[in-house]
């Protein structure tokens, strides 16, 4: 079987037990609109959320994303699914790229929800450029199940799996969530002015520099899983 065979089987068998199940969707969604109604009231009186709009929306897809990624490999682990992927004839840098892809997309059906509600309850709106928004989430989102999914991987293994995760993903994930913040806050804010073209060069540095994250941590996820999953 080819390696995309091998990957889409992964995708699709996350999928229709999600379809089953809806518990990772479900829960997602449930958390970020809960930190959103959270936002919305605990500004009080504050009507302009503009210049922490990518924070608050960074903070809100990166503590919700930690609840579905530590549940996908649970799952696997506690039904013996891990054990029948391991005997299978799969590489196993393809289970990776399969968790992780299968992964994506339930952040991004979240996310899908989750932004209208978002700028609607806050207010907000995307003033500069919608392209670079949409794009500094999709780069966001990569590194996010990059780093979760083989985080999560080691931690599956672990008998304080539900704290481990996020005590090992959250310090990792500093250099993406700062990078995607800026580019998010920028898209969103708009490039007017006699700062705007100053503005536009910082977003665009910050999606290469978010570009250049992903594409490292696929590599080490990719050279490294062999011998992670085996652990």
């Amino acid at each position: 079987m080819s390696a995309t065979r091998q990957i889409g089987a992964i995708i699709k068998k996350d999928v229709i037990a999600e379809l089953r199940t809806k518990e990772m969707v479900v829960t997602m969604v449930l958390f970020v609109l809960i930190i959103m109604v959270a936002f919305h009231f605990g500004f009080g009186e504050t009507k302009d959320f503009a210049p922490f709009a990518g924070g608050l929306i960074w903070i809100a897809f990166l503590f919700a994303s930690t609840l579905g990624l530590n549940r996908s490999f649970v799952h696997e682990k506690d039904e013996g699914c891990l054990e029948g992927l391991l005997l299978a004839p799969v590489d196993r840098p393809n289970i990776f790229f399969g968790k992780m892809l299968g992964n994506l997309i339930f952040l991004t059906i979240v996310e899908i929800i989750a932004v209208p509600l978002y700028l609607g309850m806050l207010n907000l709106s995307v003033n500069g450029s919608v392209p670079l928004f949409v794009g500094a989430i999709v780069l966001g989102n990569i590194g996010i199940c990059t780093v979760g999914t083989l985080l999560s991987t080691i931690s599956v293994n672990s008998k304080m799996r539900d704290m481990l995760l996020p005590v090992i993903y959250l310090p990792i994930m500093t250099p993406i969530l700062m990078t995607a913040v800026i580019a998010t806050n920028g898209a969103m804010a708009g490039f007017v002015g006699k700062d705007g073209p100053q503005m536009y060069a910082q977003v665009m540095s910050a999606m290469k520099l978010l570009a250049v994250y992903d594409i490292i941590f696929l590599l080490v996820a990719y050279a490294l899983y062999d011998f992670v999953i085996g652990e």
